[in-house]
């Protein structure tokens, strides 16, 4: 019996020992399935997105612009990543390296890793490629990433245009404009853009001012648009101040100053009488208003040593009134019957004007009194015109340009010496202002 027992027991431990070998044999191999890694797919560079500040204009750039490139890296294994060392930057088929760069991870989802790298102050000249070079990722399997190059079809551009330009009679006295370009250029409100690189606009009266011409990329070319043969409208603007000669000085639109001969000779010599006239346009249509500054002060008048016409110390014709071709005082200035405001004598020692008292001769010879405002404007609020106008004041410089009704002054007590006019279409009368404004304070004469 004992003999029988002790088999049994023997045999229950060999059957035991033998399950315990087979499941550690079975979890040895799980455990060693587990580890083995299989990648048979290397790192991917995929481009997604291009992106350019310049607006409207995206397939150009200068170096104001700033261009973003978007892509990403597919690989989940990864044993080195130097994508940044890798990358080159191009023009045509030219490596150059960009004075201002950014290279951004932005995010990491799944087996993707997502990339920018963005690229400003671009001084070059062509057309922008990024290449990542091979070799630029490896995994941990040692596979590598092919090169790949992207045409981002944006043209980096510093160069201006190269600007002609000319003008040509067309009916009526009009005149056709015509500015050609080398290159692509963008429109121009009040022009007509033709064939991507030629502008044309019609002008009827004389102007002379600067038209800033930017190609697609934005550079920017700045030209003088100077109509001087229009006579389909023509206006003219002077200016008399005491002198021996007491002529008039003339100027018809093309930047003029009318009272620079005079204060070339004498700064001191204000303007006492402003002469205006037109063709073209209705006798009432231009509207003009002038401030005279008198030594026989409120409510008195003055009469013109030269033209017998009578002016206020004040507004004239009135306040919030105006003068024109149709309704005011109209003289022989310059060879055309034009519109007079103030008058000359307003710095003569002894007149009294029209019962004031004489001007005192140490007074006098201050010539302290003058036109020390003016404003302007077409009657007619739609006409395609604007009137622009600048006084200069010794002491003061240039005053800020105005247009259209505002009325321009330093003081009324500081008269004018010199001051310039122009009648020029609404569309450009804003390059004028502009232009005018570089002098507000200064004494330039050019």
């Amino acid at each position: 019996m004992k003999k029988i027992f002790v088999f049994f027991f023997i045999f229950f431990i060999v059957i035991n020992i033998c399950i315990n070998t087979y499941a550690k044999y079975i979890f040895d191999n799980t455990y060693l399935a587990a580890n083995i890694n299989i990648d048979g797919e290397p790192p991917k560079i995929e481009f997604l997105k291009v992106t350019n500040t310049n607006e409207k204009y995206e397939k150009y750039a200068n170096k104001t612009h700033t261009i973003t490139i978007e892509f990403r890296l597919k690989e989940k294994n990864i044993k080195t990543n130097k994508i940044g060392d890798y990358i080159t930057v191009y023009h045509d088929e030219t490596p150059f390296y960009p004075r201002g760069y950014k290279f951004i991870e932005e995010k990491r989802t799944g087996e993707y890793i997502y990339y920018k790298y963005i690229l400003s102050n671009l001084t070059s000249n062509g057309i922008l490629k990024i290449k990542i070079g091979k070799g630029a990722v490896v995994d941990t399997s040692g596979q590598i990433n092919e090169s790949v190059i992207l045409d981002t079809e944006i043209t980096l551009d510093n160069i201006p245009p190269a600007l002609s330009f000319t003008q040509e009679k067309i009916e009526n006295g009009k005149i056709n404009a015509k500015i050609e370009a080398n290159e692509k250029i963008r429109e121009i409100n009040g022009w007509n853009l033709t064939g991507e690189k030629t502008l044309n606009k019609e002008f009827s009266c004389n102007v002379l001012y600067p038209l800033p011409v930017t190609d697609l990329a934005g550079n920017t070319t700045t030209l003088d648009v100077k109509i001087d043969k229009a006579t389909n409208i023509i206006f003219r603007y002077g200016s008399m101040s005491e002198s021996p000669e007491n002529d008039w000085q003339m100027g018809n639109g093309l930047n003029q100053i009318a009272g620079q001969k005079i204060i070339e000779k004498d700064r001191n010599i204000k303007i006492e009488c402003l002469c205006f006239y037109w063709e073209g346009l209705d006798k009432n249509a231009i509207e003009l208003n002038a401030y005279a500054h008198t030594y026989w002060g409120e409510g008195k008048q003055g009469r013109c040593y030269i033209h017998e016409t009578r002016y206020k110390h004040g507004y004239n014709p009135g306040k919030n009134q105006y003068a024109t071709l149709g309704n005011g005082d109209i003289v022989m200035a310059d060879g055309y019957y034009s519109l007079l405001l103030g008058g000359a004598g307003m710095n003569v020692a002894g007149n009294p004007g029209i019962g004031g008292k004489p001007i005192p001769e140490d007074i006098a010879e201050e010539h302290p009194f003058g036109i020390s405002a003016i404003s302007a404007k077409l009657r007619d609020t739609s006409s395609e015109y604007s009137v622009v106008y600048q006084i200069w004041v010794e002491g003061e410089g240039w005053s800020e340009p105005a247009s259209d009704g505002k009325e321009v002054t330093v003081a009324h007590d500081k008269p004018m010496g010199a001051y310039r006019m122009s009648l020029i279409p609404k569309t450009e009368k804003q390059y004028l202002i502009d232009l005018w404004k570089k002098d507000v304070g200064s004494n330039n004469m050019k």
